[in-house]
This record gives structure tokens, C-alpha cells and sequence, in this order.
């Protein structure tokens, strides 16, 4: 029966007396390389938030939208989830005069004062919609346009719902910032159009359009053609 152990070589040539089991080493490096090599076939969790500022913690979430996708970027549910959390005007008030003109125009400060629903209900019920199609925890990555900033909110407010979801995120901002600096013009001037309009339900909407565009555009096979 073979030996499965080989003698260490220390600095300088010299032979030492500690051995290394090749045959774990070698079984840990196969079992990585057929971890990453893997295609995922795991849901999307698609989230955007609005909220009073950009500082957390004394900034707060206002508005919450949830979208979840196939890992094709098919819609699960065409509803999705949405949520208004109710804040008091004091709070309200602190707002800086961008978010003020932008959360009135679209309607969100009467809506968020007309609100009933805390943060503890709005973190369940978000909680339970992802659940819902997402029933294994740490399988499905949470996904947006620079979704590590309302990752962060989240994290905060409303932190088991960030622990369902893995570590991981899928950044729509990230690729759209790669293709500005690698891709032909072409590509860039096919973009959707998008309307910036920080409702939270259109804007998430935009975003898997936008993810949509990419999937279709630069990674199906190395085609870059529009």
C-alpha cells in the first residue's frame, strides 16, 4: 500500500521531518476547483430602498421594494413586495432639501406619515415574501444597483433579513462600470433608458432590466454584439 505522505522541504534545501498528506491536500483543491467552477442556478433577490439621507444609523429606511428573479432573470412573482414604514414628521424634518423635494414629488412623506407599519413588521414581512421563494438560507444573493448601500441600511434595521441572504451581492452598478471602460461604444448606447425617478418599485424594476441588458449583451458566449 502506497504511502500518501511526503517529506517537507525546508528553506535552504534542507529536509525536515514534518510530512504533508498529499492525499488531503490534493482532495481539498479538487473539491474547491469543483466548487467554483459550478454554474448557479440559485434565485435573485432584487432590492431597492429609500430612505431619509445617506448616513446611517441616524439616517432611516422610509421605503422598501423586492423583486425576486430565476437565476435567468424571469420574474418569480410580477407583484413583487413593498412596504412603507411609518416615521414621525420630527424625523422627517431632518431631511436634507434633496430629499425632501425628491420623497415629495414622488408622493413617498404623506405616504410614510399615513403609515402604520413599524420596522419590526416591515423586516417580517420582507422576511417572509423572500422566504417564500427563497426557503433555503444563504442560497440567494441579494441584488441592485449599488446594493451594498441598502445592504447596509438593511443590515442595520433589519438584520435578519440580510442573514437569510448570503454574503455575497450582485451589483448591477458594478457591471455597469466595467462596461464603461471595456466595451465598445455600441454597448454603452443600447443601455435602458432609466427615469431615476427613487420610487422604490420602478427603481428595482429598472435595475433587473438593466441586468437583463447585460446578460443578454455580454455574457452569452462572448458575443459583444448589441
Amino acid at each position: 500500500m502506497a504511502d500518501n505522505t511526503s517529506s517537507a522541504s525546508l528553506p535552504g534545501g534542507e529536509h525536515g521531518t514534518s510530512t504533508i498528506d498529499i492525499s488531503t491536500t490534493n482532495t481539498s483543491n479538487a473539491n474547491v476547483n469543483n466548487q467554483t467552477s459550478l454554474k448557479s442556478t440559485n434565485p435573485l433577490v432584487w432590492i431597492d430602498c429609500e430612505m431619509t439621507g445617506l448616513n446611517p444609523p441616524q439616517d432611516k429606511l422610509l421605503q422598501i421594494a423586492c423583486y425576486i428573479t430565476d437565476s435567468q432573470l424571469t420574474l418569480l412573482e410580477p407583484t413583487g413586495f413593498e412596504v412603507v414604514i411609518s416615521r414621525p414628521q420630527s424625523l422627517l424634518s431632518q431631511m436634507d432639501d434633496w430629499c425632501t423635494t425628491t420623497h415629495t414629488s414622488t408622493g413617498l412623506i404623506p405616504r410614510v406619515l399615513s403609515s402604520t407599519t413599524t420596522v419590526t413588521e416591515a423586516s417580517n414581512q420582507l422576511l417572509s415574501y423572500i422566504q417564500k421563494h427563497v426557503p433555503e438560507k444563504k442560497t440567494a444573493i441579494m441584488c441592485g444597483n449599488s446594493i451594498h448601500f441598502d445592504k447596509l441600511f438593511l443590515s442595520i434595521e433589519m438584520p435578519e433579513v440580510v442573514e437569510w441572504l448570503n454574503y455575497r451581492v450582485g451589483d448591477v452598478s458594478s457591471i455597469k462600470e466595467f462596461a464603461r471602460r471595456w466595451c465598445d461604444e455600441e454597448v454603452l448606447e443600447g443601455l435602458p433608458v432609466k427615469k431615476y425617478t427613487h420610487e422604490a418599485r420602478e427603481d428595482i424594476l429598472e435595475s433587473i432590466e438593466e441586468a437583463r441588458y447585460y446578460r443578454r449583451v455580454l455574457f452569452r458566449g462572448g458575443d459583444f454584439k448589441v
